[in-house]
This record gives structure tokens, sequence and C-alpha cells, in this order.
């Protein structure tokens, strides 16, 4: 699910890929940020799928009852706890599911080999150990929710695959962590899959992406010429590209879009700083930041309202 954070972080990304391109604009920015944000929904069945294709590969190629060796009981038990397992059967089945599946972004029939050392992973972690520990007593939602969670925060397999099939893995990681717990959590109450949307509110969500973009675009040289005046020791080629455009949204935001609090804006641009900039960077942004604004504040420059009112 998409936060607020994450709206910045496209947005940035953007911005940042299309400085000193000459033939650069505020449509193809905000086309950019918004096809970026739809690929959200494709990433998290990316994730989804591994489920039912883990399910179907070991059904075809990897049961135990036909290993020419007797298997252990383990090997038997696992087999059965990921083949026979409702929620990858059901999600198999899922309409929505299904369509994605006929031309899925990422395809796990490509990648058996690695699919399959995900699985022994998953079978040696403490996480399988713990969910797996009486039998009797076996749940195989929290089974199927478990394996998510280990792939996604534990597997390094997993995590090198993502990385080299979707470049936003890293933004996007916690993001579709929240939304396949939401898909747990949905399925105790109602007992069917529910996708969620990839939205709290698409509408705000979207119109975030225009105010940004086109904010930046009308007052890019301005709140330059305004930044100058308070780093006078620092020329722009001193200061990280990363830093200098963190900062300058951080701007627009005081003073362009006046239903974000000043706090949430400085707060977010901070650790913004902390995730794609140097070590030192966020105190400077924080340092910045904060000087300007207050300068700002006594020029009665920055005007909010409604939820921007807030702090």
């Amino acid at each position: 699910m998409l936060n607020r954070r994450l709206i910045r972080i496209k947005t940035f990304q953007a911005l940042f890929g299309e400085l000193g391109e000459q033939n650069s604009s505020a449509e193809k920015i905000i086309s950019s940020v918004k096809k970026s944000m739809s690929g959200l929904r494709s990433n998290l069945f990316s994730v989804l799928s591994y489920g039912p294709e883990l399910s179907h590969y070991l059904s075809i190629k990897q049961n135990p009852l036909e290993f020419k060796y007797k298997p252990t009981e383990e090997d038997v038990q696992t087999y059965k706890f990921i083949v026979e397992n409702p929620f990858f059967l059901d999600l198999a089945n899922h309409q929505v599911y299904a369509k994605y599946a006929q031309h899925p972004t990422l395809k796990w029939q490509d990648e058996e080999d690695v699919m399959f050392l995900m699985y022994k992973e998953f079978k040696n972690s403490d996480t399988y150990k713990a969910s797996t520990s009486n039998p009797s007593e076996h749940n195989p939602i929290e089974f199927a929710k478990s394996l998510y969670k280990y792939l996604i925060l534990d597997s390094v397999e997993f995590e090198q695959l993502m990385e080299d099939k979707n470049i936003f893995w890293y933004d996007e990681k916690i993001p579709i962590l929240k939304s396949v717990e939401k898909i747990f959590n949905d399925l105790e109450t109602s007992e069917e899959i529910t996708i969620p949307s990839i939205f709290r509110n698409e509408d705000e969500d979207l119109a975030m992406v225009d105010n940004l973009v086109e904010q930046y675009s009308l007052h890019n040289a301005e709140l330059q010429k305004e930044l100058s005046n308070y780093t006078p020791k620092w020329d722009s080629d001193r200061i990280t590209k990363i830093d200098y455009l963190l900062i300058l949204m951080a701007l627009l935001e005081f003073k362009y879009m006046p239903e974000i609090p000043v706090k949430v804006t400085m707060n977010e641009y901070i650790e913004i700083a902390k995730m794609y900039s140097t070590p030192k960077s966020s105190k400077f942004v924080n340092g910045t930041l904060d000087k300007i604004l207050k300068e700002w504040k006594n020029k009665n420059l920055i005007q909010k309202k409604g939820r921007g009112l807030i702090g």
C-alpha cells in the first residue's frame, strides 16, 4: 500500500532522473511517477505468486512420494504444508490473481532453481521450525503468512532476485509486506481473499504527485535562489545533488502546499535523506530546513490551512 513517504520517494526519484535533461517536462515526470505507483500492484502480485507457483512446482517436480529414496517424515510433511495449503490453492483460483497470472511481471517458471533454493532456505529457518513445531496444531493460514514474511524480511535469495527484477524493491518491500499482512488480517474476518488497493485514497495520492511536480516546475528557479541565500558558503556543486533536491522539495511543501504540516515535511525529507544520501546528509538537511523555516515564519511566508495547521 502506498504511503505519503513512498509517494515523495517516487517523485524524488523521477525528478532526480530528469535533472539536467533538455526535454524534461512536468507531464513527463508525472507520468513516470504514476507508472511507478501503479507498478506497485504488479510487484505485490510478484510476491504473492510465490506461494501458488511453489505449490505447483513441488507437486510436479518435487513430490517426495516419487523420490527414488525413502523420504523422511519431515519431507512429506513440508510438501503437504505447501501443496495442500488452502491459501495457495484459493489464491491460484482467485479471479483478480488469475488475471495477473496470465501476464505475470515475474515468471517463477523461469526462476525454478532460485525458487527451490528459497524453499530450502525457508525449511532450514527458525521461522519454519516455529510454525511447524506442533504438526497436530498446524495452522495452514499462519504457515502461509509466515512464509511470505520470511521471504520479504529474511530471505537472502529472495532479496537478491527482487532487487534484480524490481529497481524499486528497496522502497516497496515494507509497503508490500503491509499489503500482504492486510490480506491475511482481512481473511480472518471475511474468510475470503481480498486484494487491497495500492492507494489509501487514490484521488488524493495522485493529486499529491501532480501538485509536487507542478509546484517544483513552477517555482524551482525561485527556490534555488532562496536556498543560495541561506547557504552562501555552499554552492550547488558542493551540496550533493540528492540533498539539494530534497531541500528544494521540502521548501516547496513549506511554501506552496498549505495542507501539509511543516513538521510532517521536515520529518519526511530528513528520513529520506537518511535512506538515500550520505551519513551526514540528514543533519545538513535538518539544519538548513530549520534555519529557513524560522526565517520564513518570521517573514510570514508560510501560510498553512486545514490539516496543514497541525503542528
